[in-house]
């Protein structure tokens, strides 16, 4: 890991970022001010599931997975995150504990915010207090949009359902380039890498042809019925 100051470009990131947009001027700089910048390698490890954490972290670019680890030592993941998301606010509340571990699942930038100054400002500011509420909120209707998806639909659903939402509106067939490793599409639909090939196996009678992470939809209707 190699930690740097934050440059013109990062910060132009993270005030576009819609957490940011919805601060007060004063507070954008206090937050900004300790801000530092960090790089990492593949497989990288951020921090560990219960690591005491002192930084709520901004992906910059790259890709972050949050994952646990069961007794058997088999990973289940949480989330991914891409470029502009906040990872670790809920462990500012929490005994400031990761509740997950955290991996760059590809060569990423972060941006390190410190959480304590962050605490501070929503405790002086209302404005920052209902921001990191609304990022709360955002992030727990996304647990229960995975929890609901694990319950409600196949591994082949899940998987089409994912490709429906690359389809440009208004469009019978199209094809789209996954943004990352199948792999990580597998743990980010909450299945194991041989269940997501043969779920693209199944969606090929849908019209879903897989080329490496070229994805072809052939018949848009026959993917809605299914």
């Amino acid at each position: 890991m190699k930690t740097l100051r934050l440059t013109s470009s990062d910060r132009a990131i993270l005030l576009n970022l819609r957490f940011f947009s919805r601060l007060p001027r004063p507070a954008q700089e206090a937050i900004l001010e300790g801000a530092t910048v960090s790089t990492h390698e593949a497989h990288d490890t951020l921090f560990r599931q219960d690591d005491p954490i002192d930084n709520v972290l901004v992906v910059l670019s790259g890709l972050v997975r949050l994952y646990r680890l069961g007794k058997d030592g088999r990973e289940a993941d949480v989330a991914v995150f891409q470029k502009g998301e906040l990872i670790g606010v809920n462990a500012m509340f929490l005994d400031r504990r990761a509740t997950a571990n955290v991996q760059a699942a590809e060569p990423s930038i972060v941006a390190r915010l410190e959480s304590a100054k962050l605490r501070q400002l929503a405790a002086e500011d209302t404005g920052v207090a209902q921001a990191l509420l609304e990022l709360l909120c955002h992030h727990g209707k996304m647990a229960e949009d995975c929890l609901a998806e694990d319950r409600l639909l196949t591994a082949p659903q899940r998987v089409a359902n994912y490709i429906l939402s690359h389809c440009p509106i208004g469009t019978e067939s199209f094809s789209f380039r996954l943004p990352f490793q199948k792999s990580v599409l597998a743990g980010k639909l909450g299945l194991a890498p041989e269940a997501l090939s043969r779920a693209f196996s199944t969606l090929r009678r849908s019209g879903v042809v897989v080329k490496g992470r070229v994805i072809e939809i052939r018949d848009r209707q026959a993917l809605e019925q299914f």
